[in-house]
């Protein structure tokens, strides 16, 4: 017999031995075994699927596709659409998925928990509507994802990607929470796993008897066994020795009386001991079938589902529904809402990578960059593996201007994964901080390689540009990251800064109103449209955005320098006093602050209290000498202190940095090219390094 005319039956252990590859992560003799089969029949749907799987999973993603182009069974067609996915071809696979849809819709989504999955099963309606949604999503077709994102969790409430996927959109109001992941008291379907419907059908569980006068009768709800086996399973075990008992026995089955007394010794013993042999053979059959049941997961379902799984699954959904709120709210970022919930969480779940990283991008976002440092930090020592949110992290330390530190969790992620873009951007981040923006610019540019997607990637290129003096290819990259993500606040922020570099005012208002619209609580962003304020002549508005920034952070500096600035122009000279004394004590080094009081004192007429700050500042930073000076020389005058540097303008010195992590609160607002990041530099106290100042935070216009 040829090896054409073997029969394709005889290839069908096969299966088994491919799917114990893929369980195994033997890709390699999955794939081997796996064209062997579907050589057999190129026509069996099954054989192709596994094929395609394990193309799949060995990074093959074209060869599965083509494969799977002119499949036509649900799960063919379900992965093929996740390779459209990774391929970049997004409708293609929508089209293919909405063929296959309506098949699934009469499903019950949860049936994936009543058993062990299988590998070749057909996919469920929660998985096939997530993927839509992803497809929708990076189809660029936001509200047709959202629409099916939401079908999904309400679908399955523990389709997490779906969720995430939907807050990151900005969509999660589009769901009650509290409904979703509402632990319900119904039960899952009542469909039993094979053996358990093998084993309640099998004459292993006999019928429960039910008594009827002298007469025993199988219970007509429950399947019966044989009568004879109903018979020995109704006699009470008892005997006696044959030899040493001569007495009469009487067995009663129903009506009848069946007397042994004619029966002479051997067929007593025979029928006794046949007796016996039934009861030990029903015994054993028992103990068989229900350690099969107690031992194997797939048949185990019935237990499952009365006991443990019903607790265990209000317990899971309770959990989610607190992991979901905080990561809800740090999606709109309502980011003292998102600590809350997330500090609350079991400490099992607190102490974990996950938590407390989001935890730091937390207050990332609320400008406390010494907390957000912590949480990372403490990130990294639970998971020292992690790398996802670490690109924040390397920005975080940018910001404290922790260049040791930086530099060494830069190494250690190159070390661990070369290829992420993570590690590219926190070394990109480690040449930023050198003032080395072109090597920067490349790491960033090399993460972007890596991962085109990666939208904060695509951010950072554009603020480097910008110190670079390359500003129509920075705006190009601000926009290369908003097609990525059309949330991302950073890269409208960096737009922003740009069309002021332009001088269109106009349209630096509209890009930043577009990011407080997406994060209506950030405090810097309040401060550079309130820049923006003042060069157009509203100073009233511009003063509003300040006092509302410190409400929202009341401890950052920026914020309340600020306030403190527009007070002093208004003339409320002890107000702004106030504000500067309460800054003193969150950043005590910073030679602006004093500064200005010395302005205030001067125009207080307090010629005594204006020296003793115009000192202070010379103090803390020689560098600034000649415009201590000159403060000074015109203590006598009574007009106002004039600074007639060009240094001392709202645009000068560009590209250069504060002496101390302090004064990066003040450094340039949105006109400062280097400082390239989401925020301008709101730091708290650090040990001092020497570089130049920035004084546009400041100086008068």
């Amino acid at each position: 017999m040829t090896a054409d005319n073997i029969n394709h039956l005889s290839f069908m252990p096969l299966e088994n031995m491919i799917c114990n590859s893929l369980e195994n992560y033997l890709y390699k003799n999955a794939t081997f075994l796996a064209e062997r089969l579907y050589a057999q029949d190129t026509t069996n749907e099954n054989s192709r699927f596994l094929l395609a799987t394990c193309y799949y999973r060995s990074g093959q993603r074209k060869a599965a596709y083509n494969l799977l182009n002119s499949a036509h069974s649900i799960k063919c067609k379900y992965l093929f659409a996740k390779c459209c996915l990774d391929l970049d071809k997004a409708e293609e696979g929508k089209e293919k998925l909405l063929t296959i849809i309506s098949n699934l819709e009469t499903r019950n989504p949860l049936d994936s928990f009543n058993s062990t999955t299988k590998l070749n099963q057909t996919p469920d309606l929660a998985s096939v509507l997530c993927l839509l949604g992803t497809l929708c999503k990076n189809a660029r077709r936001p509200d047709e994802a959202a629409q099916y994102y939401v079908q999904c969790i309400k679908t399955n409430p523990f389709m997490w990607e779906a969720f995430e996927n939907l807050c990151q959109m900005g969509k999660s109001t589009q769901l009650d929470i509290d409904e979703i992941f509402q632990p319900k008291t119904e039960k899952f379907t009542n469909n039993r796993s094979p053996c358990s419907d093998k084993l309640y059908n099998s004459q292993v569980f006999m019928s429960k008897p039910t008594h009827n006068g002298d007469k025993i009768t199988p219970d007509p709800t429950r399947r019966t066994r044989p009568s004879s086996m109903i018979r020995h399973a109704a006699q009470p075990l008892t005997s006696t020795p044959a030899s040493d008992n001569r007495e009469k026995k009487r067995s009663r089955i129903g009506n009848e009386d069946v007397s042994l007394m004619g029966l002479d010794d051997e067929n007593k013993c025979y029928r006794l001991g046949k007796d016996v042999r039934s009861l030990v053979n029903v015994e054993n059959e028992v103990t068989e079938a229900l350690q099969k049941t107690t031992l194997d997961p797939d048949n185990n379902y019935e237990k499952m589902e009365d006991t443990d799984w019903k607790s265990n699954r209000h317990e899971v959904l309770e959990l989610l529904q607190k992991i979901a709120k905080g990561y809800a709210y740090l999606n709109q970022y309502e980011c003292a809402k998102a600590i809350d919930a997330l500090t609350n969480l079991p400490k099992s779940q607190y102490y974990t990578g996950w938590v407390q990283s989001h935890i730091g991008k937390a207050y990332f976002e609320m400008v406390d960059y010494p907390m957000a440092e912590r949480f990372f930090q403490k990130a990294r020592q639970l998971e020292p593996y992690r790398l996802e949110d670490m690109e924040i992290f390397s920005t975080t330390l940018w910001h404290l201007r922790k260049d040791t530190v930086l530099s060494t969790l830069a190494h250690e992620l190159v070390e661990f994964e070369r290829l992420s873009p993570q590690a590219w951007c926190a070394v990109g981040n480690c040449f930023s901080r050198q003032q080395e923006h072109d090597l920067a610019l490349k790491c960033f540019q090399r993460a972007i390689q890596l991962d085109p997607k990666f939208t904060y990637a695509h951010t950072l290129s554009g603020h480097e540009s910008m110190a670079n003096g390359n500003f129509e290819k920075a705006q190009e990259h601000f926009r290369n990251a908003l097609n990525t993500n059309k949330r991302h606040y950073n890269a409208l922020y960096g737009l922003a800064n740009y069309y002021m570099t332009c001088d269109k005012k106009d349209q630096a208002e509209i890009h930043y109103k577009l990011a407080m619209e997406i994060n209506p609580n950030h405090a810097v962003l309040m401060c550079c449209l309130g820049k923006v304020y003042e060069k157009m002549g509203r100073n009233d508005d511009a003063h509003q955005l300040y006092v509302r920034a410190c409400l929202v952070t009341p401890q950052t500096p920026l914020a309340i320098f600020k306030k403190a600035k527009s007070l002093y122009k208004d003339r409320y000279y002890e107000s702004a006093l106030i504000e500067l004394r309460r800054l003193k004590e969150i950043v005590p080094e910073e030679p602006k602050i004093y500064f200005l009081m010395g302005k205030i004192y001067k125009a207080m007429g307090d010629k005594v209290k204006a020296l003793q700050n115009f000192t202070t500042t010379f103090n803390l930073d020689p560098k600034m000498m000649h415009v201590v000076k000159t403060a000074i020389e015109r203590l006598d005058n009574d007009n106002e202190i004039s600074m007639t540097t060009s240094a001392m303008s709202d645009t000068n010195l560009e590209g250069e940095s504060s002496s101390s992590a302090a004064a990066a609160a003040f450094v340039g607002d949105d006109e400062e090219h280097n400082q390239h990041h989401q925020q301008d530099q709101v730091v708290h106290g650090e040990e001092d390094q020497s570089s130049a100042y920035t004084y546009d935070a400041f100086v008068d216009e």
